[in-house]
């Protein structure tokens, strides 16, 4: 199962996370890349995929300073490419992480990880949304996260930064899917015996509060149904205790006005979580509009 989670969470990065617009002049054909992104999701326990997959990346950061000289020509596209790179080597470190779990669990697992590269970084805009995420969620939480974007972000910030270590950090996908790590983290969680089955998002609402991000279009369903409630940037359900709110003018989207700007290609999951949230908390349009993000964001048009 440790196999299938990280070949899973490898696909989910390569298939889903923007890409740079194609060179003018590539090395390889136009669709070698595609092609391979197709093999991987028919089999992703062809290392051989992998291999040549890993290959076609390094070599579009390398055009860069080939004879074509990219870099000086089109400095979006190279950053894209760098940008793409960092977070996919921050996706390997977390992929690490939630396999660490798996095997020792939540406290052994990440001292097995030792400390972690002092140049793993995200670019800024999912460092925003990561710290975004994590200050909306309530004390003794546990974060869910959709896709590449919004769990690569909170891991990042969880743990390179160690911003706040009280939460944990699990891709809902992960969790739902693999029974091991469910189990491992149910332990851990000390969640009882209602964890083994379909009953585990209900078991984990009794004893913690959840946050889901809103990376989804809706939270999670589950038998028996749960009250999400609407937060800025989340849905919560579970005990809060006398965790505070934190106010929609208090989060920041400076980043991410950088990053509209610079057409960079992670700008556009977290435009899309922003987007969710404003229509559920309208109160956010207003920090949007102090970050000159507003009209960029259809709720917040009206």
């Amino acid at each position: 199962m440790a196999t299938s989670l990280s070949s899973a969470l490898a696909l989910a990065a390569l298939v889903q996370a923007p890409g740079p617009p194609p060179p003018v002049a590539p090395t390889t054909p136009p669709d070698s890349l595609t092609e391979l992104r197709v093999r991987a999701g028919r089999d992703s326990t062809d290392a051989q995929i992998w291999l040549l997959m890993g290959r076609a990346y390094l070599e579009l950061g390398a055009e860069a300073h080939g004879a074509t000289h990219r870099a000086s020509e089109d400095s979006a596209w190279t950053r894209a490419v760098g940008d793409s790179a960092r977070v996919l080597r921050v996706g390997a470190w977390a992929a690490r992480s939630w396999l660490a779990w798996e095997a020792a669990g939540l406290e052994a697992g990440q001292q097995s990880l030792g400390p972690l590269p002092t140049d793993l970084r995200v670019p800024a805009v999912l460092e925003e949304l990561g710290e975004n995420l994590l200050r909306a969620c309530p004390t003794g939480g546990v974060l869910l996260t959709a896709g590449p974007a919004d769990s690569y972000a909170a891991w990042y910030m969880r743990f390179a930064r160690n911003l706040r270590p009280d939460l944990v950090v699990v891709p809902f996908a992960a969790w739902d899917s693999d029974r091991l790590l469910r189990g491992r983290l149910a332990t851990d969680l000390k969640l009882g015996r209602g964890a083994d089955d379909d009953g585990w998002l209900v078991e984990l609402v009794r004893r913690r509060p959840v946050c889901v991000s809103m990376a989804f279009e809706q939270p999670p369903s589950a038998r028996p149904r749960i009250k999400w409630e609407t937060r800025p940037l989340e849905w919560v359900a579970g005990p809060e205790g006398k965790s505070p709110r934190v106010p929609p003018r208090d989060f920041v989207f400076a980043a991410l006005r950088v990053a509209l700007d610079r057409h960079d290609p992670w700008a556009e999951p977290a435009l899309a979580a922003y987007a969710r949230a404003a229509r559920t908390t309208p109160a956010l349009c207003e920090p949007l509009a102090t970050f000159n993000v507003a009209t960029e964001v259809a709720p917040c048009r009206r």
